[in-house]
């Protein structure tokens, strides 16, 4: 954090500095266009060559101001950039993360096995904590990554790519600050891409290469001669005719293309520079170097090619000027020679430009990773295990909490067909949790860091059921919302490799016995298919199945104390069954009266229910959750 809050302040300062510089150069135009043209009218008029001289000496340092004031306001730009990237990283390092852009919405299906339920995307998700993508394909790409686990080779070489991007503080600044044309949305290729597809004027009319060039020289060569009396000074009109003939009928393809790289002249500038970081940096990684490589393209470098299509696109973009570009057009076909060149640009390049776009995307997606690494403290890289092996974690704690606020816990799971059953008082931490689990292991899947002391992860597959929404226009209850995802999670459990399960409070749509029979047969069932995994209820019969099944079920839980009156959570797990229940406290506490006498009978029916539930010796001692530290 130190280090973003100094550069933050340096280039807030150089912001502010540049611009008082701009505001000297600002005033030094005016006095100096002012002082000159005073002079040189002075000059004229009094025939004063001293005057003149002056005048003109004025009106040159009018010229180099106005240079100096652009450098200026360039500087002054980039300074500001870069003091926004740094304020944003600052917010990701504390609690005011939620304050960045919320993105990732509609990246992943709506019926994805687990992104809902763990705040994958979207508003307060680990999205966007983590997202320092400025392209429309790196924040698809972080979001794929994210949604779907990698292969073991391929987290392997994520892992070696994110941990030296993370040492790489100034590049992955210099990638956000490249990519500054549309800060408040991401920079979109699709435009510039497509650009391959479209049909080739000049491939359909060959002799539109020598007419662009010949009408132009026939009306100029025409206009010269006729000035000079060898022929009718008005024939310089013909060839203009046979001109405009030409641009009437090549108007539409000529404006479409023209239109799409004129709209892009921003986005493609951006993306040259991201390339021209690219190709200068020196990487150890493979995948590093494989995205160098991929990128490569004949004796010139990719940001060439761009550079190239920029001028054209910038070319172009004389048509926003009618009263020039009609008289212009006119007499030198200007958008035929412009379309010429991008079709030239078209022919070089073709569709390379596409994995050009695709490359930065993976770059942004693995420097968003890379992020997480350098910026919080807790992050460290997962050991990535076969499906047979258990998952283990140290110091396991929640991506989207701050370092200050989370509470880290030790976790354990014997392998496939073994569970935690979490309980615990309302408010205590179940769900947080499952969710931190969930997070974490779609970062290590991805190939990302984990915000853990150690983490071994298997190689599994991420599905869970713990958010579910009732649908009026669909005609769906909870129920039988719920019900759909839980029969996803039992259907993916009958493949390879196993699947790894966060429940939450199965089939709370339904009635208490109905619920605790159907979790029950449902955790029973995913067991049997070797799958694992992680389940958070209230129903302590459900947590007997740790007498019944200890070999298989583990329990584990969160509780509350009351000091003074006050109800705390220390949010650390515990092996066992919760033996206490604040829910009437709680209500108590909102002001809705519960008598005494009711709540005691309850509690201490609660009690001796849960004494009754109490674990085996072998799974109290079992090294499945130590109190954090």
């Amino acid at each position: 954090m130190l280090v973003h809050t100094r550069l933050h302040d340096a280039f807030a300062a150089s912001a502010a500095a540049h611009e008082r510089v701009a505001n000297r150069y600002s005033l030094l135009r005016l006095l100096s266009f002012l002082g000159g043209a005073v002079m040189v009218t002075s000059a004229v008029m009094q025939h004063s060559v001293a005057q003149g001289a002056g005048g003109v000496l004025l009106l040159l340092s009018f010229a180099v101001a106005v240079v100096l004031h652009a450098r200026t306001i360039a500087a002054k730009e980039d300074a500001e950039t870069r003091q926004a990237i740094h304020a944003r990283h600052l917010l990701r390092l504390g609690s005011g993360w939620t304050q960045l852009p919320s993105r990732g919405q509609g990246l992943l299906p709506r019926q994805h096995p687990y992104a809902s339920d763990v705040d994958l995307l979207g508003q307060a998700s680990l999205f966007q904590r983590i997202d320092v993508t400025h392209t429309v394909l790196g924040e698809q790409t972080l979001a794929q990554w994210l949604g779907q686990a990698a292969t073991v080779e391929v987290i392997a070489q994520r892992q070696a790519a994110v941990a030296e991007l993370a040492a790489a503080l100034e590049f992955r600044q210099e990638l956000e600050a490249s990519a500054t044309a549309a800060p408040e949305a991401k920079l979109d290729a699709h435009g510039v891409e497509g650009l391959a597809h479209l049909p080739s004027v000049f491939e359909r009319a060959p002799y539109l290469r020598v007419l662009v060039f010949a009408l132009p020289l026939t009306t100029l060569l025409s206009f010269v001669l006729g000035s000079l009396g060898v022929w009718h000074s008005a024939a310089w009109l013909l060839p203009v005719v046979a001109q405009l003939g030409l641009i009437a009928l090549f108007a539409k393809p000529a404006h479409h293309a023209l239109d799409v790289v004129s709209a892009k002249l921003p986005v493609l500038e951006s993306f040259e520079r991201m390339l021209v970081l690219l190709e200068r940096s020196h990487w150890q990684a493979p995948l590093l170097c494989e995205l160098q490589r991929r990128v490569a393209f004949g004796e010139l470098p990719p940001s060439a090619h761009l550079r190239r299509l920029s001028r054209w696109a910038g070319l172009a973009e004389l048509r926003q000027n009618p009263l020039f570009h009609l008289p212009v057009n006119t007499l030198t076909l200007w958008d035929l020679h412009v379309l010429w060149g991008v079709e030239r640009f078209v022919r070089d390049v073709g569709v390379r430009a596409g994995e050009w776009f695709a490359v930065l995307g993976e770059l942004e997606a693995l420097a968003s990773l890379a992020t997480l690494a350098h910026g919080d403290r807790d992050a460290s890289f997962p050991q990535i295990v076969p499906a047979s092996e258990p998952l283990l974690a140290t110091g396991l704690g929640h991506p989207l909490l701050s370092p200050a606020q989370r509470v880290p816990n030790d976790i354990a799971l014997h392998g496939p067909g073994t569970a935690l059953v979490v309980t615990g008082s309302n408010m205590a931490g179940k769900s947080t949790l499952l969710r931190a689990v969930g997070q974490n292991v779609a970062l290590a899947l991805c190939g990302g860091p984990v915000i853990a002391q150690q983490l071994r992860v298997p190689c599994v597959r991420l599905r869970a059921s713990m958010r579910a929404e009732d649908s009026l226009e669909s005609g769906a209850s909870y129920f039988h919302a719920e019900l759909e995802k839980i029969r996803g999670v039992v259907a993916d459990a009958e493949a390879e490799p196993p699947v790894f399960f966060l429940l939450d409070e199965l089939l709370r749509g339904t009635n208490a016995r109905a619920r605790h029979v159907g979790a029950k047969a449902v955790l029973l069932h995913l067991l049997q298919r070797h799958a694992t995994g992680l389940v958070a209820t209230h129903d302590v019969e459900l947590a007997a199945l740790g007498n019944e099944q200890p070999e298989r079920i583990t329990n584990v839980h969160f509780t509350d104390v009351v000091v003074d009156g006050e109800m705390r959570f220390d949010y650390k797990l515990r092996t066992g069954i919760v033996r206490t229940s604040n829910a009437l406290r709680l209500l108590s506490m909102a002001g809705i009266d519960v008598p005494a006498h009711e709540r005691q009978a309850l509690e201490g029916g609660a009690g001796a229910s849960l004494a009754g539930a109490e674990p085996s010796p072998s799974a109290l001692t079992a090294p499945v959750a130590k109190e954090a530290r």
